[in-house]
């Protein structure tokens, strides 16, 4: 039962999003129903014990904080951008709910004991989270810019202003970055702890990398005011950035996050 859950808000995403391109509403209909049935069978899950709370690692921790932002999503950010809202919190809400399918023991609280290990790890995937968002607005912008320039009508005013999506893009950018700053920091002062100096490697030059990607792109929008379609661009190879990290973290056998090497 715990699977249907980020299977249902990826189903809304891929439904809202198959509304923007084509604007029928029964997929943004069903977009919200999807959305909703999610929420609802995670609420069941706590209350008859499948998923247990208070949480006591990250899966779980990560699974409650997926219901309690869609909750609040629902209510206070869904009447300003209506039928939309599910195509931004889906997909944030899938990620952060997956993890839980990989794990069989809930109970399992040995993470938990390392507390710059837990900040560490959280701050990462929640500056990395919203920046998935600040994803999708740029691919939005870019989408709407083409929209804007070939004349399609119908297409644009069913998507927010151009003005707006770039106000909201450089929003996400800005709120991710202390948490990006506060885990990066982090990371140092945990190898620190681990093995007795701070520790370089290939995944901390990366992270390095996108920290100045994203710092240069703040700079630059405060002090030479960049075009919304520079952001995009900006914050799309930052994302590619951090996708690469990830990349080298768990599939290439290069030196990452393990203190062996």
């Amino acid at each position: 039962m715990i699977a249907t859950v980020p299977a249902l808000f990826f189903l809304s995403f891929l439904s809202c999003a198959y509304y923007m391109f084509s604007g029928k509403l029964k997929f943004s209909r069903a977009s919200n129903y999807l959305f909703l049935s999610s929420v609802i069978i995670q609420f069941l899950l706590f209350i008859t014990g499948k998923v247990e709370i208070p949480p006591r690692n990250i899966e779980v921790t990560l699974f409650m904080t997926a219901a309690i932002l869609s909750v609040f999503i629902y209510f206070f950010i869904r009447p300003n951008i209506k039928n939309l809202y599910s195509f931004f919190i889906s997909p944030v809400a899938f990620i952060i709910t997956l993890p839980l399918l990989l794990v069989s023991d809930q109970t399992n609280d040995f993470t938990l004991g390392n507390k710059i290990l837990i900040s560490h790890i959280i701050l990462n995937l929640l500056a990395h989270t919203i920046l998935f968002v600040s994803l999708i607005l740029s691919s939005m912008f870019l989408y709407q810019h083409r929209n804007f320039k070939k004349k399609r009508i119908n297409k644009i005013s069913r998507l927010p202003s151009l003005s707006l999506i770039e106000k909201v893009n450089f929003s996400m950018i800005i709120a991710s970055f202390p948490f990006m700053t506060a885990g990066f920091a982090l990371g140092f002062i945990l190898s620190k702890n681990q093995i007795g100096e701070y520790w370089f490697s290939t995944v901390s030059s990366i992270s390095m990398i996108t920290w100045l990607v994203y710092f240069l792109l703040i700079q630059l929008k405060l002090i030479y005011n960049l075009s919304g379609l520079k952001i995009s661009y900006a914050s799309i190879f930052g994302f590619f950035v951090i996708i690469l990290g990830y990349l080298f973290m768990y599939f290439l056998e290069l030196p990452s996050h393990s203190f062996l090497y």
